[in-house]
């Protein structure tokens, strides 16, 4: 049932995209597939295509410390979920599990769906957007889940991979509670080839030997940047220094 009322959906927006999206903004688009949804029921759309989730830990997280991307609380986002676009859809992004969870409203019923991750593309939170990569690093070993774009380029991809690792809290012998602590890296995409990159600078010197005395000069410059916001860091790294230096060749 699903996979006809999904083509149905396609067929009947196809049919209208003529007259209501000429010389429209993306925005509308967006309205539009809202209202559709409203119209048709998000409850027969394809992101009822995963299974139900349980937290198994509410309650039982140390200091708020929890294993989801940004917050615990549900937020707004859209995914492409099996070639479909779903705009404006509550999600959570544990990442612990690497998944992503959807809440789904049908009637006064709320439901969090574990969508399957072969079937989402990427999806964006709160300004962030997440590609699936399903490929091997330069050293043959397989990676496959969520990444989060944090500068793209025809030369190359800066990607990171956000996780969180599960800590217990044991007193008297008795388990109290978990905490959740990053645990992140990055990976570098480049020539076609995934390479796991860190913030070091004799790392990145490494791979652009070229550029050694200006990636020196950028990290003596940038110091405390490095350790409160290692992100913004790498982001402005190779966008002022790599990316400059390629374009210039």
């Amino acid at each position: 049932m699903v996979n006809i009322m999904n083509t149905s959906k396609n067929y009947i927006i196809f049919l209208l995209l003529p007259f209501v999206f000429f010389g429209q903004d993306s925005t509308m688009e967006s309205e539009y597939y809202d209202w559709f949804d409203e119209v048709l029921g998000k409850e027969h759309t394809g992101l009822y295509n995963g299974k139900q989730y349980v937290d198994l830990d509410v309650n039982k997280i140390h200091e708020n410390k929890n294993a989801f991307f940004l917050s615990d609380k549900v937020m707004i986002g859209s995914v492409m979920y099996d070639g479909q676009t779903y705009h404006n859809i509550g999600m959570k992004y544990n990442l612990e599990k690497d998944i992503l969870l959807a809440t789904l409203k049908s009637g006064t019923t709320v439901s969090i769906i574990q969508l399957i991750r072969d079937k989402i593309d990427e999806f964006k939170i709160e300004g962030h957007r997440f590609v699936r990569i399903a490929n091997v690093l330069d050293d043959n070993t397989s990676i496959n889940g969520f990444y989060e774009v944090l500068l793209e380029d025809s030369s190359f991809s800066l990607l990171k991979k956000n996780k969180k690792n599960r800590r217990k809290h044991i007193q008297a012998g008795r388990l109290l509670s978990y905490e959740f602590i990053s645990a992140n890296s990055y990976i570098l995409l480049m020539n076609k080839k995934y390479k796991k990159i860190t913030t070091t600078r004799a790392d990145i010197i490494k791979i652009f030997p070229e550029y050694k005395k200006e990636i020196k000069q950028f990290y003596e410059a940038y110091k405390r940047l490095r350790k409160s916001e290692p992100d913004k860091f790498m982001q402005r790294l190779f966008k002022s220094v790599i990316n400059s230096s390629l374009s210039s060749l």
